[in-house]
């Protein structure tokens, strides 16, 4: 009885580190990891200047083949902050308060970067067909804007989308 209670002990220690792995021991573990995957070198990061368009509504259309993931920035803090964001090192566009914009991704694993003041990072595993709703909240804290990424619900998101305008940017040269 002591010698399989023993064998079992050793069995289980054994396996402990096995299960705990990553599945890919390449993923990014400390937030600069993710940061640096998300947001990319900084000699690569872009300016903007973001207008708001009330004259339109656009959405995008559903594929099978990608997921189409919607950038909402509901907050009504600093209204003409903005909140630029990437994908695995590439600006992809920027908000400012009550505004979107949207774009499809192939399916997998995508770090995403939300920057004002601060740099926020989410790490979202994208399906096919599948819609995201992904909100960059902005708060004060105390006194410069701070970025925060959030996936929201569905319901929540396609609420938010309703209330927004679609944001329209350019790089600045």
């Amino acid at each position: 009885m002591r010698l399989s209670m023993v064998a079992l002990m050793v069995a289980c220690a054994t396996a402990a580190p096995l299960l705990c792995q990553n599945e890919n021991n390449d993923e990014p573990v400390s937030f600069s990891e993710r940061e640096s995957k998300a947001c990319g070198p900084k000699t690569k990061e872009v300016k903007y200047t973001a207008e708001t368009d009330k004259t339109k509504h656009p959405t995008g259309e559903q594929s099978a083949a990608t997921a189409l993931i919607y950038i909402l920035r509901s907050s009504f803090y600093g209204p003409l902050i903005q909140t630029k964001l990437a994908v695995d090192g590439e600006w992809k566009g920027v908000n400012r308060a009550h505004n979107y914009f949207f774009f499809a991704l192939q399916p997998g694993l995508h770090y995403f970067c939300s920057e004002a003041e601060n740099r926020s990072v989410l790490v979202l595993t994208a399906e096919a067909g599948k819609t995201y709703y992904i909100e960059q909240e902005v708060r004060y804290f105390p006194i410069k804007p701070r970025t925060e990424l959030a996936i929201l619900d569905d319901d929540a998101g396609r609420s938010e989308l309703v209330a927004a305008h679609p944001s329209v940017w350019k790089i600045k040269p």
